[in-house]
């Protein structure tokens, strides 16, 4: 299916025009019957000749009704504009031309109506103004047609020229990342709530689950209708109706999104790229109505990109959340004047840092501009934050390392700013460490991650890539330092025998190398016999699952729990009694204060 808005000042015949090519009469209010005229969005369906299904949104064309225009043309890309050959060009021509503009579409046909009520000469007059004023729009060089809706004049060369047009537009893109901006929700008898809408970006099937994006809120497709049928999936690009479970009615409305969870930044606060309708000054900040999809929303708007009055980038907040991706258009209105203001363009869905940085920003690359915004970007968040397929995502990745924009640093890409001043500031920690405490292993990782206010993976990748320093067990010390005593070959050797039977450790042969281990926390001197460090927590371990079902340990029991000897559990004991492990009580042993904390 390929979905066409209409588009035109009020009584030009967009619905006329609609009822002609489907036999569906978009207008479904009695109200509007009774007035001829267009209030809210209207839907009607046909079948081209190319056997291409088409799916109309019939907009008002009155200025009063414009949110209602706005709403259905928020997620379609291609327009059936209507000019009315008796009238010609109206000022709502003009501001629906521009809105079509604002938000990206740019593929259309020009229907020139009412082609009965001119003679030939008004009619030639009437196409050439319509072409005039197209010139330097998206929609210069659209096929023009002259057609009447009650005597059918024109209409098969119409409906051949928006046949032909849909032949070359491009079509709606699976990146698997479905959203369906809500034009329309009701209640249907015996099915509950049903929501309606343009889908883009993905595909939808019978029990996926969706979120709405403002409530944050998890929903199940129990049905899916299209066109007047029943499917069990529906590609982008489709008019749809989806029968929600989960959510009454009265708690939706139009303008809400529906997306996949952890697909889409459900954000309050985007940087957008501006494009002023007109030649006036933009005031540096303000409040104005934005049309977003197919919804309306208040938000608040300040300037980060302004030179001489023209404002070319702003930091714009919503009253609440919407689910938005780089790329998105939206379209922004004065209330007070109730004129169309600006377009907008999303830079970033999930603005952060001073808005002051956001004007340098605006004219990188994407990825560019999503890696210097944060410092870092997980390779995982990418799809969302660039709005894009994991596929896409991976290809900007891969351009962004490219163009040197990013370092590439285990599952991160990292402004290279970013991680020369992070390595720089690891240096500078470890260095001080050792000049303060010269005994010292080396510093551990969480305190490194603290100071570089990182967590302690992304403090490992920088400590490993710092010129100078090593990482080894958790420390991250200066490579010209002597490496532990643990570390040499004899050490090892002698851990490993000693963790061949751990609770009936052999005495070390070589007593001074033990000494230095113990030094080091890689064994441990319990009353005279040496345990490894593993053994002891292992022990500690055992204890805590013997008290978890008896209240009392004896020294037999100990023996029993880790098949040792007196010579080795009763000092074992004795030294889990001083460190407050166990209390001694009489003969036995109950649980210490520190049998859950590792020694």
């Amino acid at each position: 299916m390929r979905v066409v808005a209409t588009a035109g000042h009020v009584d030009h015949g967009k619905s006329s025009l609609v009822l002609a090519l489907t036999g569906t009469d978009p207008d479904r209010f009695a109200e509007e019957k009774a007035r001829g005229l267009t209030i809210d969005l209207g839907f009607a369906f046909t079948t081209l000749p190319s056997g291409v299904e088409v799916g109309f949104v019939d907009v008002p064309g009155h200025v009063r009704f414009l949110k209602n225009m706005l709403a259905g043309v928020g997620a379609v890309e291609v327009a059936v504009f209507v000019v009315a050959a008796a009238e010609g060009w109206m000022p709502q021509s003009e501001e629906h031309l521009r809105i079509l503009e604002l938000l990206g579409v740019r593929h259309g046909v020009v229907a020139v109506t009412k082609a009965d009520l001119v003679d030939d000469d008004l009619l030639e007059l009437a196409l050439l103004d319509v072409e005039e004023h197209l010139i330097g729009s998206p929609l210069a060089g659209a096929p023009i047609v002259a057609c009447d809706s009650l005597s059918r004049r024109g209409l098969d060369d119409f409906v051949h020229a928006l046949d032909d047009m849909l032949a070359t537009a491009p079509e709606a893109v699976d990146h698997a990342r479905p959203r369906l901006w809500v034009d329309r929700v009701f209640a249907a008898k015996g099915s509950g709530t049903v929501v309606t809408g343009t889908l883009v970006g993905g595909a939808v099937g019978i029990d996926d689950e969706l979120t709405i994006a403002r409530l944050d809120r998890r929903v199940r497709v129990r049905g899916i209708e299209s066109a007047h049928r029943r499917l069990e999936r529906v590609g982008p690009g489709s008019r749809v109706a989806l029968n929600l479970a989960g959510i009454d009615h009265h708690e939706l409305h139009r303008g809400d999104a529906l997306v996949r969870a952890g697909q889409w930044s459900l954000t309050r606060v985007v940087d957008v790229a501006l494009h002023p309708v007109t030649h006036e000054p933009i005031p540096p900040r303000g409040r104005w109505q934005a049309y977003v999809g197919s919804g309306e929303h208040e938000c608040r708007w300040r300037a980060f990109d302004a030179e001489d009055g023209s404002v070319r980038g702003a930091r714009v907040t919503f009253a609440e959340a919407l689910a938005l991706a780089p790329g998105d258009r939206f379209v922004l209105r004065d209330p007070g004047r109730g004129e169309t203001v600006a377009g907008a363009v999303v830079l970033d869905a999930e603005a952060l840092g001073r808005i002051a940085d956001a004007a340098a920003r605006g004219s990188r690359p994407l990825g560019d501009r999503l890696v210097h915004a944060r410092g870092w970007v997980a390779r995982g968040a990418l799809p969302r934050l660039a709005g894009c397929s994991p596929d896409d995502a991976d290809a900007l990745a891969d351009a962004t390392i490219a163009a040197g924009a990013a370092s590439a640093l285990g599952d991160w890409l990292v402004d290279p700013a970013t991680l020369q001043a992070a390595r720089a500031a690891a240096r500078v920690a470890v260095d001080r460490l050792h000049r303060d405490q010269p005994l010292a292993r080396g510093l551990e990782l969480t305190v490194l991650a603290d100071a570089l206010r990182v967590d302690a993976e992304r403090a490992r990748l920088i400590a490993d890539g710092t010129d100078g320093l090593v990482v080894e067990h958790g420390l991250v010390r200066d490579a010209s330092r002597t490496v532990p005593t643990a570390d040499t070959p004899d050490a090892v050797a002698l851990v490993a025998a000693l963790d061949a039977s751990p609770f009936t450790p052999p005495t070390p042969g070589d007593i001074a190398l033990a000494r230095a281990l113990v030094r080091e926390g890689v064994l441990v001197d319990v009353n005279g016999v040496l345990f490894t460090r593993g053994a002891v927590d292992k022990a500690r371990r055992l204890l805590v699952e013997r008290f978890a079902i008896t209240d009392t340990v004896s020294v037999g029991d100990a023996r029993e729990l880790l098949g040792s000897t007196r010579k080795y559990v009763v000092p074992l004991m004795e030294w889990f009694d001083a460190n407050g492990v166990t209390r001694r009580r009489g003969d036995s042993r109950i649980a210490g204060p520190r049998l859950g904390t590792q020694l």
